[in-house]
């Protein structure tokens, strides 16, 4: 994710930048950190993660809403998927990581959510997290 985000991978370091590929892998992390129950809802789940830390309950709906549409039809949401307000994914680092203060939008900043936001959840969650192995991406075949 820091890698994809143009940060220093161990350290964090760096602005970051607007990569669906980023915002997909923080998607990803929040995904892997919310399967504590396996019997639960998917969507019970990740937005009860994002409550217990700290996230209001429309902006958790409104976050797995977009983790949807962003896993399974690549992209952003439909307005009316989101209250009727358009969503835009965005390079600034100076913004909130979820805006929805305005009617008719809402505004991802990109680094931000995935640099702040989902670093914090990780870093919250980590200690009493007890879900499956992550999966070593440096094994080397052959």
């Amino acid at each position: 994710m820091r890698t994809a985000n143009g940060r220093e991978e161990t350290t964090g370091a760096g602005k970051g930048n607007n990569s669906w590929i980023g915002l997909a892998m923080g998607m990803i992390v929040l995904d892997i950190l919310s399967t504590t129950d396996q019997d639960e809802k998917v969507g019970v789940r990740f937005r009860r993660l994002l409550t217990k830390h700290g996230i209001s309950a429309n902006d958790a709906a409104l976050i797995y809403k977009f983790r949807c549409t962003l896993h399974h039809a690549y992209g952003i949401p439909k307005p009316v998927t989101v209250g009727n307000r358009n969503l835009f994914a965005t390079a600034a680092a100076g913004a909130y990581a979820v805006d929805t203060r305005r009617s008719d939008r809402v505004l991802i900043s990109v680094p931000v959510f995935c640099g702040r936001l989902v670093e914090r959840i990780a870093y919250e969650a980590a200690p009493t997290w007890h879900g499956p192995a992550l999966i070593d991406t440096y094994v080397q075949l052959g």
